[in-house]
């Protein structure tokens, strides 16, 4: 990442999370299109149900030209469920951005949009299976 992206990043920490405005799959779509330069194709916008959105980037990622991978490289989303908890009963998604030791953006209610380790979402309780575009 330059210094632009850093930038960018660090202005968008701290914005409210918002259910019907910016919550955490606008947050992803928009990071995949300002810092990556490409769509998400099951985002809230292509795909409106919670439901809808879980079942495309579990189950048919692929089709889409997306691939789910062991280990997060830069830009992989991260599509989350909480620990305990059925993976289609919560939904969260960030994007794992490559700095330092490596975080995970993303917004929610309590916190707005954050950076957190992998390890800290783990302390959160969130579980990340991660997502990136097939070459």
């Amino acid at each position: 990442m330059d210094a632009t992206d850093i930038a960018y990043v660090q202005r968008l920490l701290n914005t409210p999370w918002e259910r019907h405005g910016f919550h955490c799959w606008r947050l992803v779509e928009q990071l995949q299109r300002d810092l990556f330069h490409r769509e998400v194709p099951f985002g809230p916008v292509a795909c409106p149900g919670r439901i809808k959105r879980t079942e495309l980037l579990s189950q048919k990622a692929e089709d889409y030209g997306w691939c789910e991978v062991d280990r997060p490289e830069h830009g992989a989303v991260a599509r989350m469920h909480y620990l305990g908890g059925n993976p289609h009963d919560l939904e969260h998604a960030g994007v794992y951005l490559a700095l330092d030791r490596g975080y995970v953006i993303h917004t929610d209610q309590p916190h707005g949009t954050v950076l957190d380790t992998v390890r800290e979402l783990g302390a959160r309780g969130w579980i990340p299976r991660w997502f990136v575009p097939q070459n």
